[in-house]
């Protein structure tokens, strides 16, 4: 549902209001007891986490990926260095 923003004629206070598509007020009561009526304001939009990232410049993912192979989890070996000794079932600490 979008918000709608209306401004007072009375105080000038700027009221949001979460409203359905079909059913936008006009004219909303303000605190103050004056009318409020609808005010043209600035559109957003919200992105998911996986829009932000594709939206990055791509001179930082060679960044990201220096970063990644520093880290325990870039370790290509990681897991054959964990698998201990099998043959007496047992995992080195």
């Amino acid at each position: 549902m979008p918000v709608y923003e209306y401004r007072c004629a009375e105080c000038g206070a700027l009221t949001s209001k979460l409203a359905s598509v079909k059913a936008i007020p006009s004219a909303v009561e303000c605190a103050c007891g004056g009318t409020a009526s609808r005010v043209v304001s600035m559109p957003s939009v919200h992105l998911s986490k996986g829009s932000k990232v594709a939206r990055l410049d791509p001179k930082y993912d060679a960044m990201v990926d220096k970063a990644m192979r520093n880290t325990p989890a870039g370790d290509p070996d990681r897991l054959i260095n964990r698998r201990g000794d099998i043959a007496k079932g047992r995992a080195d600490t």
